[in-house]
């Protein structure tokens, strides 16, 4: 059975070529972050027992100190590599298939650093790729949601780095391509990042808006990209839960409904599900949510754990996008 027959919506895979020096320090540091604690309970225990071993039998403390720091680091990082391989990688369409029982809408491809920046290569790059994978995402959207299009798009993933930010602004683009009058607004209360994109000033956003000190319309500012308007996050708060919870954003949404709303969809770049329940509030009072899964890098059991998170807060998924496809 092929993924078409499983029900999954497939855009087309790209190449960009062979995995630079400099990549694979960066996935070697992935590693290394994501299995600290392995690696660090490993190089102590390795550490002291090799230590104290070496002492017992030749007693040299400077030398045994130095073999044993270096067999303590050897051994952590063969067990933090051992430990990762065994929660295995979404590596392609069909190992995400056996992971999530919703639709795959879209495959973004992976582009190098010379291409510039990849969130706006729907805006600068129409011929692109890239800007074609999100057209064929925008579209795929549109189909499996004929029955009851949402207003209010909710794009989240399982952990930070996984091209979530990226996709909520080439998305948002591809729909304001279309003629669709677009509100792009940054839910990231914790660690926002549009207004960096657009190098636009934070100082006011949706934490203003959502703690009752600003008009909504106020915060508002166009962008360079026709159709399409922001809505940063505003300062960094230390309750974002809080906010979050407000009735403000309930009534958010419901202005979408109104049959002189300014907008005709509003796209929420919204935190990551693991670690904190921001996406998941927000999830429930969107109209849909699409997650973001990036390839090579999201891990099978927390993708799956924070698939069964945001079913359990009744967030409507809608599908899946798999980024950083080579």
């Amino acid at each position: 059975m092929n993924a078409h027959e499983k029900g999954f919506i497939h855009v087309s895979t790209f190449n960009t070529g062979g995995t630079s020096l400099r990549e694979e320090f960066r996935k070697l540091r992935i590693v290394v972050k994501r299995r600290e604690k392995t690696l660090l309970s490993v190089y102590l225990t390795v550490f002291l027992a090799a230590l104290f071993t070496t002492e017992a039998l030749s007693p040299d403390l400077f030398k045994n100190f130095i073999l044993s720091f270096i067999l303590g680091v050897c051994v952590g990082m063969i067990a933090a590599f051992v430990r990762e391989g065994t929660d295995a990688i979404i590596k392609n369409p069909d190992m995400l298939a056996c992971v999530l029982p919703i639709p795959l809408l879209g495959v973004a491809p992976a582009i190098p650093k010379k291409a510039g920046n990849y969130a706006f290569q729907s805006a600068e790059r129409p011929d692109s790729n890239v800007a074609e994978a999100f057209r064929s995402l925008r579209n795929n959207l549109l189909v499996v949601t004929q029955q009851q299009r949402p207003k209010v798009i909710n794009v989240t993933s399982t952990d930070a780095s996984e091209g979530k930010s990226s996709t909520s602004i080439n998305l948002a683009t591809a729909f304001a391509q279309a003629g669709t009058r677009v509100l792009l607004i940054d839910a990231d209360l914790r660690r926002p990042t549009l207004h960096k994109h657009f190098k636009l000033d934070n100082t006011k956003g949706l934490g203003n808006y959502l703690a009752g000190l600003d008009d909504f319309n106020t915060l508002i500012r166009p962008t360079k990209i026709a159709n399409l308007q922001l809505l940063s996050s505003g300062p960094i708060t230390p309750h974002p839960v809080e906010l979050l919870s407000s009735e403000r954003l309930t009534q958010l949404v419901a202005t979408t409904e109104q049959q002189d709303a300014p907008f005709d969809l509003i796209i929420i770049d919204s935190p990551p599900v693991m670690g904190m329940a921001d996406a998941l509030l927000i999830g429930n009072r969107v109209h849909a949510t699409l997650l973001v899964v990036a390839c090579n890098e999201t891990r099978r059991r927390p993708l799956h754990a924070a698939f069964k998170r945001l079913k359990q807060a009744r967030t409507n998924m809608v599908g899946v996008v798999l980024t950083k496809v080579r």
